[in-house]
């Protein structure tokens, strides 16, 4: 047995030993198979947990380690082979992993230039990894692979440097085997993240479904032998049905004959599809053709993503989208003619007669939203003033109250009128209000506690953006703002309420640290379309009870924002293009622009997440970089 391998043994002795002893060592890891070739098989062996097993591995590990003490050995199959697993001089870890709760893993030895971590599982387990960034800017990388070797067919994910959008990565095994990889960047980093890992029990196949479609131990990376199956089971209709799949940010499309879906392989109705994870909502439609429809998702590749969550919903086929129009290009149900291209053809601002605007039953004649239950009529016979605060059926653009009840009125919140039967329109109305008014058209310094809810976000000092408070403990800003990897960490940041000005403090300040930040899932750095961000707080905001902060007011979705409408912009931004920032807060009025006049403008540049304002005459505005392309000045906001 060890004379038949006594040669390879002695050849990988002398290669190793020319290489220590005539060159500069390099630290290096190596992983290799050593089968056992010609010994007698028997049942005891066939199990690594048995105890004749154990002994044999035993006696073949010292042997080795006896002729070459720099092989690190581990036994690890049920087929009575080893590992090579690494040299003596890098850093490596063995974890067995049994409990159902997170296990903190040692962390890597930093002065090196990588770490190898093998993880076990029992038996019929599978392990679940998570990977927690703890730097903002790293260029470390981070490999997890679905076997106890480091193979490329076998790579779940690759990581590299600290990740922006997901600080918390969970990936999944298939088995009771895991391999995580740690290359070291450029620089040394102390402690660039940290991992820790659990068992589970194998999932099975789920058998019907109820409620939301999940890959398993979702939000976790779904295991790279995912295999899901949903079976829709139905009555016998007396309408045609369909079912309807909607995901967030993953789309499906149609599989050629040899396409690899890596991203997953879905099979609906005998139909092929690859998924493709994406920034905008999309939805699957299908025609319920029997009373028992079948969707399966499996992970083609080794390689992995984030988990996966499917909506579903059943619809009359004659009416998918009852009052609003069905977008065939991503199978979402939309607004129709209210002013905005929600399909990325227009097609659901074609053919409109009223854009916008409400259209009198009587003659078809459009009248803008504001005038509608004014107490002024303006179709032929009043159907416009009609209805105003009784229950109608709820379209997009009505106004839906806290007990379901949906009103005609546009924008009835918070105007001393009450409108919804649980009075729910007058609530919380103390918002958005400010102790005094001095308004100066044309842009000019603010006054302390004229804007309560504006807050400054500094970084060590530095005033980088502007945002709302929202409420005690949230601030909504732009993503933009920390989209830099520099920047991306909630612990840089400081949000400073009710100031003024930026190289003075007053009495009436408060200073609070960030403890989270969210950017909207869809955000394009490129387009800056779902330019938002989230900031909570580390405490709520003392200054609300004092009354020097207020937070300012969410409109609710059906809310109409008419053209023309005065707005105000407040910041600390700069006067003129390449200019530093204000030292004071700064208010400037501007009007609201059609998205039409916009886009004449602006054309593909302008989202329907966006508005536009500004004068035409130019002068005010509160995005310079705009300002200066076209003839027409407005600003996107």
């Amino acid at each position: 047995m060890y004379g038949l391998n006594s040669n390879v043994f002695c050849s990988l002795y002398v290669t190793e030993y020319s290489v220590w002893t005539l060159e500069p060592r390099v630290q290096q890891q190596y992983t290799a198979y050593l089968t056992i070739v010609n010994r007698n098989f028997s049942a005891d062996l066939a199990s690594h947990n048995n105890p004749t097993f154990k002994t044999e591995a035993k006696y073949v590990q010292n042997t080795v380690s006896r002729k070459h003490a720099f092989l690190s050995i581990l036994v690890h199959t049920n087929t009575y082979s080893t590992v090579l697993a690494s040299s003596s001089s890098d850093c490596y870890r063995y974890q067995k992993v049994v409990s159902s709760s997170p296990m903190a893993l040692r962390g890597p030895e930093t002065h090196r230039p990588s770490c190898l971590w093998h993880l076990q599982t029992d038996p019929g387990s599978q392990l679940e990894l998570h990977m927690e960034w703890l730097l903002p800017e790293c260029r470390d990388r981070l490999v997890v692979y679905d076997s106890i070797t480091p193979s490329d067919h076998h790579l779940i994910t690759s990581m590299y440097g600290c990740s922006r959008h997901e600080d918390v990565v969970r990936v999944l095994s298939s088995s009771e085997w895991m391999t995580v990889v740690w290359k070291k960047g450029l620089y040394n980093y102390k402690d660039p993240f940290s991992l820790s890992a659990q068992a589970w029990p194998q999932q099975g196949k789920t058998e019907g479904v109820q409620g939301t479609l999940q890959t398993p131990f979702f939000p976790s990376f779904y295991p790279p032998n995912t295999n899901c199956t949903w079976t829709f089971i139905v009555r016998v209709p007396s309408i045609p049905l369909g079912l309807a799949l909607e995901f967030e940010g993953y789309e499906l499309s149609r599989a050629s004959y040899n396409q690899a879906c890596t991203q997953g392989q879905w099979v609906i109705q005998n139909r092929r599809m690859c998924g493709t994870r994406g920034l905008q909502p999309y939805c699957e439609r299908l025609s319920l053709l029997t009373n028992s429809t079948t969707v399966v998702m499996t992970s083609e590749v080794s390689l992995t993503g984030p988990g996966l969550q499917v909506h579903y919903s059943v619809f009359n086929l004659s009416d998918p989208c009852p009052g609003q129009f069905l977008c065939t290009v991503s199978g979402l149900c939309v607004p129709l003619c209210d002013g905005i291209k929600d399909c990325s053809n227009g097609l659901d601002e074609r053919n409109c007669v009223c854009v916008a605007q409400y259209m009198c039953p009587e003659d078809s004649q459009c009248v803008d939203y504001y005038k509608v239950c004014d107490q002024h009529p303006d179709c032929p016979e009043a159907s416009d003033e009609m209805n105003c605060t009784a229950g109608v059926e709820c379209t997009d653009m009505t106004y839906v109250c806290a007990d379901g009840t949906c009103l005609k009125k546009p924008n009835p919140e918070c105007d001393s009128v009450t409108d919804c039967p649980d009075a729910s329109d007058e609530n919380r109305c103390e918002c958005g209000l400010r102790q005094f008014s001095t308004r100066i058209v044309g842009g000019s310094d603010a006054l302390e506690g004229e804007w309560p809810w504006q807050t400054s976000l500094q970084v060590r000092g530095t005033h980088i953006c502007g945002g709302a408070l929202i409420s005690s403990q949230w601030v909504a800003s732009a993503a933009h703002c920390f989209y830099d990897d520099s920047v991306y960490s909630p612990s840089v940041w400081t949000v400073y309420l009710g100031k003024l000005l930026l190289n003075r403090s007053s009495s009436i300040e408060e200073v609070a640290r960030v403890q989270q930040i969210h950017l909207h899932q869809y955000y394009d750095s490129e387009s800056h379309d779902y330019d938002l961000a989230l900031l909570k707080l580390d405490r709520p905001a003392y200054a609300l009870l004092t009354g020097h902060a207020r937070p300012a007011c969410l409109p609710p979705p059906t809310h109409q924002l008419e053209p023309g409408l005065l707005c105000w912009v407040t910041g600390w931004g700069a006067q003129r293009e390449g200019g530093g920032a204000n030292n004071v807060l700064q208010k400037v009025d501007v009007r609201l622009v059609s998205e039409e006049a916009c886009v004449r403008s602006y054309g593909y540049l302008v989202t329907p997440r966006m508005l536009c304002a500004g004068y035409r005459s130019g002068g005010k505005d509160a995005c310079q970089v705009q300002t200066y392309k076209h003839n027409i000045t407005l600003s996107v906001c």
